[in-house]
């Protein structure tokens, strides 16, 4: 049987389920800031008043990166000194982070990247457009183990030489399932050097297991880890393209060579009052804990198998052609 369903928030209209967006809508806050600075898109820099009757220069991405240390809990030096380090890079959402690390890392050619099968597969997609365009390039897919988690040791021992990245997905897309940080810690000690290992972090507002723990503090302390983030999912705020990744100078100074895909100050603007709007992500967290428990129970009447998920969906087993499914 099909029936119409409604999302809070949101006009009317199809909505594939497979982006694993918002049901509530874009933060408040957040399309507050959009209205408030909007008028101010025809400028190259932003000023408000400072209280004094004079002008200050609002430097966006200073205080978005001013922001995100608050709430990732990073110490910082002041951001707004130029010859201040910091771990952030922003750009216009985490594609765009992954495909930028793919050209950074494989252009170079006689190149490889390993990611899990299934995964997300976004900078894969990218790796094949980079060897479809005359570049060596080579694409490794490890299975998951019988658990559908990553196959660390697999991906060990798919490392050679030619290795340039690695793309682990945490909780993974599309299964749901979960890393211990102590494993990837593990797993990140035990590989070469020259190997840049991304930790995409997309879910991770989701993640109700007491004992997890990001990989942010294997970003700060190795030469060669990358976790991103996205302000897509649980600040629902994907319109307007704002991701960020955390990572070594050594990979950020790489990254700039190629950076073509800047944030807006209006997204960046945005990110900032959804980093702030606490009650839109207590609700959006708790929707989807509402939602998985109706679906878990569900598919245990239908006695459809499923992955019990540390995410926003759920990967089920629907006993036929998927794709029908999907249509």
């Amino acid at each position: 049987m099909i029936e119409d369903i409604n999302s809070a928030g949101l006009p009317p209209g199809l909505l594939r389920l497979m982006d694993n967006e918002n049901p509530l809508g874009p933060s408040p806050l957040a399309l507050e800031a959009i209205e408030k600075y909007m008028q101010a898109i025809n400028r190259y820099e932003w000023f408000e008043a400072d209280g004094n009757g004079g002008l200050q220069n609002l430097h966006p991405v200073n205080m978005l990166i001013q922001a995100l240390a608050k709430s990732d809990g990073i110490p910082l030096c002041d951001p707004f000194a130029p010859e201040a380090p910091h771990p952030y890079f922003i750009s216009s959402g985490v594609d765009q982070i992954l495909k930028l690390l793919a050209v950074a890392y494989l252009t170079p050619g006689d190149r490889e990247l390993i990611e899990a099968e299934p995964g997300y597969g976004e900078i894969s997609e990218k790796a094949r457009q980079i060897n479809d365009g005359g570049i060596p390039t080579r694409l490794v897919r490890v299975p998951l183990t019988k658990d559908h988690d990553h196959d660390l040791d697999a991906i060990l021992q798919a490392i050679t030489p030619k290795t340039a990245l690695v793309t682990i997905t945490n909780p993974n897309n599309p299964t749901g399932t979960l890393l211990p940080y102590e494993a990837l810690e593990q797993f990140i000690d035990a590989i070469p050097e020259h190997v840049v290992v991304i930790i995409d972090e997309a879910y991770h507002h989701f993640v109700r297991d007491p004992n997890y723990r990001s990989a942010m503090s294997l970003a700060t302390s190795r030469d060669n880890v990358v976790v991103v983030r996205t302000f897509a999912k649980v600040y629902g705020i994907r319109g307007v393209l704002l991701g960020y990744a955390i990572t070594s100078q050594a990979i950020k100074k790489k990254m700039l060579v190629y950076n073509h895909a800047r944030a807006s100050p209006l997204a960046i603007m945005a990110g900032i009052a959804a980093l702030d709007d606490h009650e839109h992500v207590r609700r959006s967290k708790q929707v989807v804990i509402d939602a998985k428990e109706r679906m878990y129970t569900a598919f245990n009447e239908m006695g459809l198998a499923y992955i019990p998920s540390h995410t926003n969906f759920v990967m089920v087993h629907v006993e036929r052609d998927s794709q029908a499914v999907i249509q």
